[in-house]
């Protein structure tokens, strides 16, 4: 990403020497993040190896997970001051990298997942997201050793959101402190969508604290 500069969003300058990005591999690993991570992903800073989660409790520091049909998750506990950035796809949400992040986050920075909150960002709904038969029943085992809801009538589908959101809520997070969007990123217009048009193209999920507030 060497040919990115400094960029805004939300009227908040955020230099890219303090982004931290991660590699994506469809992993449940958890980066935890130091001042040495800074500027991952940009010019001859590698990104973050082989992890679908990052998280700080370092202040203008910036998460940084790329989506498009996958689902995002950006995590805050205002308590500790702590924060993850997610990206759940189909292996990541079958290993649980929901649970690995928040789990991450209260070993590392004594956050207590009641205190956390969650920003779920648009994915892929059920109706679009047809997967074979093998890939079906590995992702309904895994589930089901979760202790997660799924539905058999549903085959040859999967409900990425669905999983996610009670992964958050087996993970000890509170329903009223998880906010979603409910938006198919194969319907939308405004989002890109690798399923429906094989696009390189990604939507950016970004998460950092300044000054000790979080910034989304």
């Amino acid at each position: 990403m060497s040919e990115h500069t400094d960029f805004l969003v939300a009227g908040i300058m955020i230099p890219k020497s303090r982004v931290v990005i991660a590699e994506q591999t469809h992993s449940n690993h958890v980066h935890i993040c130091t001042e040495e991570d800074c500027g991952a992903g940009f010019d001859e800073h590698p990104q973050i190896a082989d992890c679908d989660a990052l998280v700080t409790n370092l202040p203008e520091q910036f998460l940084f997970i790329r989506t498009a049909d996958c689902t995002p998750l950006l995590l805050y506990d205002e308590v500790t001051q702590s924060i993850g950035a997610v990206h759940s796809g189909r292996e990541g949400t079958r290993k649980n990298v929901v649970a690995a992040a928040v789990k991450a986050m209260q070993d590392n920075y004594s956050a207590l997942p009641e205190n956390i909150k969650a920003w779920v960002g648009a994915g892929i709904c059920k109706r679009h997201y047809q997967v074979s038969e093998d890939i079906w029943s590995e992702f309904f085992q895994s589930c089901k050793s979760q202790n997660i809801s799924m539905f058999l009538a549903d085959f040859p589908h999967l409900d990425i959101h669905g999983v996610v959101l009670q992964q958050l809520k087996n993970a000890g997070l509170k329903a009223e402190n998880i906010d979603v969007i409910s938006v198919c990123t194969f319907e939308s217009e405004i989002h890109f969508s690798y399923r429906r048009d094989g696009t390189n193209n990604r939507q950016i999920n970004i998460i950092g604290m300044k000054y000790g507030k979080h910034n989304l």
